[in-house]
């Protein structure tokens, strides 16, 4: 049971006036000065505040609940209360929100979190004036917060005032640079009344700050509300870091092989899935392969399978076939080896000489497609092998330009920090190559980078050593001068890399790597060559720790996930262990994997190119999973990372190489932690609700055909069709306080555009059923959405349905029971078969020639554009279903070459037919496309002349933020949503730019007009329709619910995912409805969303 409060018709206010609030004075924060609240309510109430930390609401809400039960005067209790309910996202809250902080306000009129929180809301629901009353209040009793001035400004943004706003965006930002939305809002308010330089310096800064760890959103969600909508603890309890213990970063050295290993190469894996690191040992006359053994040091394993591999200049190593095993891809002078290991324990050399002889080489997902590719340097030059998923590879490096000069170390980074890698090759002498990813493998130099192109260098290693969101370039020359490359934004949005010299360490070095070796959650520089070992801090360039000691080759291995970064380095004289020494803090060991339960991935099983940012005690750590050693070869191993003597990480922030994010809480230190990505419907279509007089049930998605920028092939994007039609039973659509209520909404990473919406009623005498020419034509004739109706008595069913193999599939063709024929999907590509499909359906009649439609029930599995991109590179396509026609005489027919596909979820699509063969007794769909064709049928379309169809306009419409409701797959991977059950938070991202005011939305989707209503991931449009009065007696009763509009998801291969513009415009549309439609984008679309 809630806390008792007393319900309020009008929300007390929206009638305070400021000057009345100026004259009195403010209770600091709204701290509650009455009398303490019992022990157990503060329980209560901590617990409530650490659930929401954790986006579990509605359990806070009843901590909170439970809270005031015990201290019922408690206002900070009750405002937590509040803010909980705001956050629950279930129907109503808002205004159930207002009235519980209407009741702390009658309290005490100046609570300054329930003034602030109370404006929040009323600006989430487009009540501007209102909200900006009680946040002018919030902020006269504290001026310098960042959020309420921000707020604010959004207020006068929502009201058309320009002017207003933007001196209070740029009070926002000066009050906390750190806060970017300020930055965008402000640049945007500036443009508006003229401002343009101005507006060009915020834009810059705003860049600026954009991969920025410590920068921080503005947005209607916990956490970015502002410091006064969060809920507030009474315990506080300051965390304290562990000193530094004292001692060295290494111990000193520990032989474990006395053998000549003076020009080898060293690499290190989990070679035998043990869960402990083994060693491989790569030299000009032999391969070695040393295993983990229990003194914490490595044995020699002469019998092991790799041992007999040809030497080599180096080992790689990941899983090539995302199978789960390892496998490790050998550079040499033959070029590239690969080494599969399947099964478990056995080796085979399956790809033996690829490429150009190989110095250095790297693993990583070069086009983002879910498995790991290739690139290699050596004496001539590069090539890149794009990895097909089948054991083969395609060389690309000369057809793409990247041929380049002889090298011998190359590098993949983000540069750039735009979710894709780039490509820096350190050559044999200068100028060096740094090209650029545009992705679909388009590369182009990287600008800014000359100095470094230009630059004698021994080694390169790339870092983000002071966690801002951009990495640095470090450069080591033989003679141990140390340098730097530190991007710089450029007024204009450029940016330049600046050049500087760090230290003259005064060491004969040949490699670099970057890691945090003592705890600190920093990177030091780890310098090697001939005479040994330095630790050098990249921010200073002081050097930390010296080794003297011969060595030829240095790698780091972890032994122990607490202890951090042990060395292993090879010389004439032997193999050695360097362990992690005690002057050290504790470490947080964490292994990415792209492998799941699920059974096709779209990140590399080995988790490689894995964004990783670690939040803790208020400070950050940025690392990630690729190669930072200059040394030839490539590690597979758990990431590390001290949290500067702190035991847990507030929370792990990846974003995983298909550009997908994910968070993982409350990680503690001294232990590995394996994560894998979390499988999960990242875009599809949005999805459609409709009360049904019980719940809001999922239907299907639907603007699956009106998908914007999704991938063909390079520099062609799939046609977007921007209306569809959903056929709904009349069970299926109940009314509601006297209307028909429809939500569309958006449970993953996508952005929905909505410009009209209408609800179509047709009644059918008795005996006829109905379609709509509905489906994602890709041939002609091209869908209408009209209305198809037939005789039922005339519907023909196959009395046999044969699938590829021959196999009697009539049960599950035949009936719409969301069984479908069996189907073998190709574990490599989302939404592709191995071998094609094909359902044969013969009938026990003919067919007739003339009018005759295929009608099915059916679903299919949506490719991503990464997913279609890498089937293509592959050499593959995704080929629409075929119809074919077998005449009286047995003989084949095509005729309906590639027309289409049920568009998304399960649904009734039609297909016209042209005049078919005579004596049409059999029908054969054929496509290596995952759809399941649930219940196939023949219909003879005739008019009827009795039909009754009632089109309906909305009588209300609104934008809500309603959260993610739960989605569970079945078998044939049968989607289902439950919006029951939603989950207010989700690693979902939003584009960049402005999004519909939450509230009402009628005037947007009314029309069709170009007038947008635009909303994002956990959001939705509510729909309402008048009823209608009941159908002719005997009739019967269908509905099409039509939403004219487009969607576009944030792949990284889809064209402008990551931002909210260009906007679609209708066909047609003249310069005075562009006009209306710019008045009313204007008034409405004023919220300002990006990221998680």
């Amino acid at each position: 049971m809630r806390a008792p409060f007393r319900s309020r018709a009008t929300v007390r206010a929206a009638g305070i006036a400021l000057a009345a609030a100026l004259a009195v004075g403010f209770a600091g924060c709204g701290v509650d000065e009455r009398a303490a609240p019992p022990d157990e309510a503060v329980a209560h109430n901590d617990r409530g505040v650490a659930l929401m930390g954790r986006y579990q609401y509605a359990d806070a809400e009843e901590a909170f609940v439970a809270a005031l039960a015990l201290a019922p005067d408690w206002l900070d209790a009750r405002v937590n209360q509040a803010i909980a309910t705001l956050n629950r996202q279930e129907e109503g809250d808002e205004r159930l929100t207002l009235a519980m902080l209407s009741e702390v306000l009658d309290a005490e009129p100046n609570h300054l979190r329930a003034l602030y929180t109370s404006g929040i809301v009323h600006l989430y629901l487009g009540e501007a004036e209102l909200a900006a009353g009680l946040l002018r209040q919030a902020i006269s009793g504290d001026p310098n917060d960042a959020y309420a001035t921000y707020f604010l400004g959004q207020s006068f943004l929502q009201q058309g005032d320009h002017a207003a706003a933007a001196p209070l965006f740029l009070r926002a930002a000066e009050l906390d640079p750190y806060l970017r939305s300020a930055y965008w809002a402000g640049a945007q308010a500036l443009r508006r009344v003229g401002r343009e330089d101005e507006a060009a310096e915020l834009l810059a800064s705003y860049q600026r700050f954009e991969t920025h760890p410590a920068a921080r959103l503005a947005a209607f969600s916990y956490m970015r509300m502002g410091p006064k909508a969060e809920a507030t603890a009474v315990t506080v309890k300051v965390r304290q870091p562990e000193p530094m213990r004292e001692g060295t970063v290494f111990s000193g050295p520990t032989p474990f092989d006395d053998g000549d290993w003076g020009n080898a190469a060293l690499s290190v894996a989990d070679v035998d899935g043990d869960g402990g690191l083994d060693l491989m040992a790569n030299a000009p006359d032999r391969t070695a392969v040393f295993r983990r053994d229990p003194q914490g040091t490595f044995t020699n394993a002469p019998n092991h399978p790799l041992a007999k591999a040809a030497p080599a200049r180096a080992a790689l190593w990941g899983d090539m076939d995302n199978d789960g095993l390892i496998d490790v891809t050998l550079c040499g002078a033959r070029g590239v080896e690969l080494w599969r290991q399947a099964p478990a324990g056995e080796w085979q050399l399956t790809q033996k000489g690829a490429g150009l002889p190989c110095t250095d080489a790297a693993l990583f997902a070069a086009d983002h497609d879910g498995d790991l590719d290739i690139l290699s340097t050596g004496d001539e030059g590069n090539e890149l092998l794009s990895n097909n998923l089948d054991g083969t590879f395609r060389p690309l490096a000369e057809e793409y330009g990247l041929r380049g000069s002889p090298g011998r170390q190359v590098l993949a980074t983000d540069l750039d920090a735009d979710r894709d890698l780039d490509i820096v090759v350190l050559n044999q002498a200068p100028p060096h190559d740094v090209w650029r990813n545009d992705r679909t493998w388009r590369y182009e130099p990287m600008p800014g980078l000359d100095t470094l192109r230009a630059t004698e260098l021994a080694a390169l290693a790339v870092a983000d050593a002071d966690a801002n969101g951009r990495p640095e370039v470090y450069g080591v020359t033989a003679q141990g001068q140390l340098l730097a490359w530190v991007w710089t934004p450029q007024p204009g949005g450029d940016a330049a890399w600046t050049p500087k010299s760090l230290a003259e360490t005064q060491r004969s070095t040949r490699a670099m790597d970057v890691a945090d070796f003592d705890g600190d959650a920093r990177p030091e520089l780890l310098l090697s060559g001939s005479e040994g070992f330095a630790l050098v801090r990249p921010d200073t360039g002081a050097v930390q720790h010296i080794e003297d000691a011969p060595m030829s080759a240095l790698t780091r291995v972890l032994m122990q996930p607490a202890n951090g970064p042990a060395l292993v380095s090879a010389s004439a004289d032997g193999l050695k262990l360097w362990r992690a020494g005690p002057g050290r803090h504790a470490f947080l060991a964490l292994s990415p994997t792209g492998r799941s339960e699920a059974d096709q991935m779209r990140s590399n099983a080995s988790g490689i190119g894995t964004h990783v940012r670690v939040r803790f005690a208020g400070d950050w750590a940025v690392l990630d999973t690729l190669d930072a050693n200059s040394a030839p070869g490539q590690n597979l191993m758990p990431l590390s990372v001290g949290l500067g003597g702190f035991e847990q990480a507030d929370f792990v922030s990846l974003v995983w190489s298909d550009g997908v994010s994910q968070s993982e809480l409350d990680l503690a230190v001294g232990t590995l932690h394996a994560i894998p990505e979390t499988q999960r419907q990242l875009a599809s279509c949005p999805v459609l609700f409709a009360w049904n007089g019980t719940e809001h049930a999922f239907v299907s998605d639907m603007l699956g055909v009106a998908a914007m920028g999704l991938f063909a092939s390079p520099g062609e994007t799939v046609p977007a069709r921007p209306f569809e039609r959903f056929l709904l039973k009349a069970e299926q659509l109940a009314v509601k306080d006297g209307r028909y209520q429809i939500k569309l909404g958006e449970p993953m990473e996508e952005t929905a555009y909505i410009d009209a919406a209408r609800l179509h009623a047709y009644d059918l005498p008795p005996g006829w059923g109905i379609a709509l020419d509905e489906r994602l034509a890709t041939a002609e004739p091209h869908a209408t959405g009209r209305p198809i109706t037939w005789r039922l008595d005339e519907a023909q069913v196959a009395f046999r349905a044969t699938d590829a193999h021959g196999k009697d599939v009539t049960a599950l063709a035949s009936a719409a029971d969301r069984r479908a024929p069996p189907i073998e999907r190709d574990p490599r590509f989302i939404g592709l078969l191995k071998p094609e499909q094909r359902l044969t359906l013969e009938f026990d009649a003919p067919l007739p020639r003339n009018n005759a439609v295929l009608v099915a029930d059916a679903w299919m599995e949506y490719p991503y554009s990464q997913t279609v991109f890498a089937a293509w590179q592959a050499g593959l396509g995704y080929n629409p279903p075929t119809l074919e026609a077998r005449d009286g005489d047995g003989r084949w027919h095509t005729i309906a070459p590639a027309f289409g596909y049920p568009a998304g979820m399960p649904r009734k699509m039609a297909l016209p037919l042209p005049e078919l063969p005579g004596g049409t007794n059999a029908l054969r769909l054929s496509s290596n496309m995952e759809i399941y064709w649930d219940k196939v049928q023949v219909v003879r379309e005739r008019r009827l002349p009795e039909l009754v169809h009632i089109t309906l306009t909305p009588v209300e419409a609104r934008v809500a933020r309603s959260g993610f409701a739960q989605r569970t797959t079945g078998a044939q991977r049968l989607p289902h949503y439950d919006y029951g059950k939603r989950a207010t938070y989700w690693d979902a991202k939003l584009a960049r730019g402005y999004y519909t005011a939450i509230g009402g939305a009628t005037e947007l989707v009314r029309e069709e007009d170009g007038a947008l209503a635009i909303f994002g991931s956990g959001e939705e449009v509510h729909v309402e329709f008048a009823e209608l009065p009941p159908p002719p007696q005997n009739a019967t009763r269908w509905f099409a619910v039509e939403f004219r509009g487009w969607a576009r998801d944030m792949d990284l291969y889809t064209q402008h995912g990551d931002t909210v513009a260009p906007l679609p415009v209708p066909a047609g549309l003249d310069d005075a409805g562009i006009a209306r439609r710019d008045a009313l984008h204007a008034r409405y679309n004023v919220r300002f969303q990006e990221g998680l």
